[in-house]
């Protein structure tokens, strides 16, 4: 059983998909009438939420959903409330109705029983200059009392790795107890549900912010430097490449025409790095991999990137940001790639709409994977009604983990209106007998079988053509005068022209 559902869909390495997808920001050939858009989107609500508190927060922002020996799946996600953030688990049969798990390891009064405690984590005091700090149970806690340093921990990534044991990444918010104010910690654990700090003084990779480097060698604070990051990390093993890939925001020095002085880090623009890894330990060098560019409004930054490997594409959940006075507010947009390197963003904007009136009104983001349920994928995002700088407004309601469904292989499609559109397509090669189309068609499509060249072949003309009509992920293309099967395994395109509707792929 795959546990990692972010590669439950991927093609072993050495197989190429039969399904073409239109993920490519530059129009097919003989594009005409037609425009790239988001397929329809399903939204199912709250699953889990805790509504006696505006200020306590459940969320899935970098959280992780696997999959269970059992076929259960379990969610490790962060609670918070005040100041006071910890990773908690919660199951469920189905991805829907999710139960806390008792933990029995948490036992001051206001936290709850299904929250991790990571032993070899230090108490610390705090310092005269890091202010007040609110506990879970809502008590002020004075400046020079011991606090547990895991009172400020989020965003777990967990793995289960190849001999059995799990590891999780998680940051570790300070309050200046050290030099470094974040850290990007490994914990690691037997069970998946008790685990262990082996070397808090180690972290996988450091915050943005170096802090005081006053008592550093130079060789050392090179390797500091080497290791900055900033939070909103997705950690995986990279089905095709074996080996672990990670995904995380980076600052840029802000470009003076995108500067917003509103923002909460307004010298900064925010952007998505890449990093591998051979033991997920030792990070590479970050590379730049997705930056905002001409078609982006001035303002746009991208605050977070989870990453699905389905068929043979990686498939981004891109935290799409505006920052501009009056936004402030994150979407999911949707990003792929062949190599995790080079990214397409043929539509710009959010895939799961935001509800004006509703929960998720101002922010949305990812967990680590979508749950695949057969025909169709389940997304846990997190909802919040809150702008990202606007803060005390316990009027709103409180952030939660919400829910929303669409089919399989709908991410984006080609669109034409009551003007026949059409284009045609990539050159494939047939390997069964039929030649299927993905597309909602309220009004008419037709087909035409072509040559590599583009030029259409004998028996395969448009008006030999069965006209489509209707919603199916399987509309199957026939013509009066030829049949599929005599084309199997030669390079051919499909030219389609259609009115009223929206092609999403073709599958071969």
């Amino acid at each position: 059983m795959n546990w990692q559902l972010a590669s439950a869909t991927a093609l072993p390495a050495h197989r190429t998909s039969r399904k073409i997808f239109f993920f490519s920001e530059q129009m097919p050939r003989g594009a005409h009438n037609i425009h790239q858009v988001y397929a329809p989107v399903e939204k199912l609500g709250t699953v889990l939420a805790d509504e006696s508190d505006a200020r306590r927060a459940v969320a899935t922002f970098c959280g992780t959903i696997l999959r269970l020996d059992d076929g259960r799946y379990r969610l490790y996600y962060t609670t918070r409330q005040g100041s006071v953030m910890r990773i908690a688990i919660a199951e469920s049969p189905d991805g829907l109705a999710w139960e806390k798990v008792p933990l029995g390891q948490e036992k001051r009064p206001g936290f709850e029983d299904n929250m991790i405690v990571l032993s070899g984590v230090p108490s610390e005091t705090i310092p005269e200059a890091s202010g007040e700090v609110v506990a879970a149970d809502g008590r002020r806690i004075e400046q020079g009392h011991d606090v547990n340093r895991q009172d400020q921990v989020g965003q777990p990534q967990v793995l289960r790795l190849p001999d059995g044991r799990w590891r999780m990444y998680y940051w570790h918010h300070q309050h200046g107890w050290a030099r470094v104010p974040y850290l990007y910690t490994v914990a690691q654990s037997d069970d998946g549900l008790r685990w262990h700090v082996p070397d808090y003084t180690r972290p996988a990779l450091n915050a943005h912010g170096l802090g005081d480097q006053s008592d550093l060698t130079e060789a050392e604070r090179l390797a500091e430097k080497a290791r900055r990051t900033n939070d909103a990390n997705f950690v995986y093993l990279n089905p095709w490449l074996g080996c672990y890939e990670q995904f995380s925001q980076w600052f840029l020095d802000a470009n003076p025409e995108r500067r917003v002085a509103e923002d909460n880090c307004p010298n900064y623009n925010r952007m998505i790095q890449r990093r591998t890894s051979e033991d997920g330990l030792t990070w590479s060098a970050p590379q730049l991999v997705v930056q905002a560019d001409e078609r982006d409004p001035w303002d746009q930054q991208f605050y977070h990137m989870a990453v699905q490997y389905h068929e043979d594409w990686y498939i981004g959940s891109l935290g799409h940001y505006r920052v501009e006075q009056g936004q402030q507010n994150i979407d999911l947009a949707l990003a792929f790639s062949r190599d995790g390197r080079t990214w397409h963003r043929p539509v710009r904007g959010g895939f799961i709409p935001r509800d004006p009136d509703g929960a998720d009104r101002e922010s949305l983001s990812p967990p680590n994977a979508w749950i695949d349920e057969g025909d169709t994928w389940l997304c846990l995002y997190n909802g919040v009604a809150r702008k990202h700088n606007e803060h005390g407004r316990d009027d709103l309601p409180t952030t939660r983990i919400m829910a929303a469904r669409w089919p399989k292989d709908r991410f984006v499609g080609l669109a034409a209106g009551h003007v026949t559109g059409g284009f045609l397509s990539d050159v494939f090669y047939p390997q069964g007998p039929e030649i299927r189309v993905d597309a909602d068609i309220r009004g008419w499509l037709r087909a035409e079988l072509c040559d590599a060249w583009g030029r259409k072949l004998k028996a395969y003309h448009l008006m030999d053509s069965r006209v489509i009509h209707g919603d199916s992920a399987a509309h199957v293309l026939a013509w009066q005068g030829g049949e599929p099967a005599r084309v199997v395994h030669d390079p051919v395109r499909v030219r389609f022209e259609y009115a009223d509707g929206v092609v999403y792929g073709i599958h071969h």
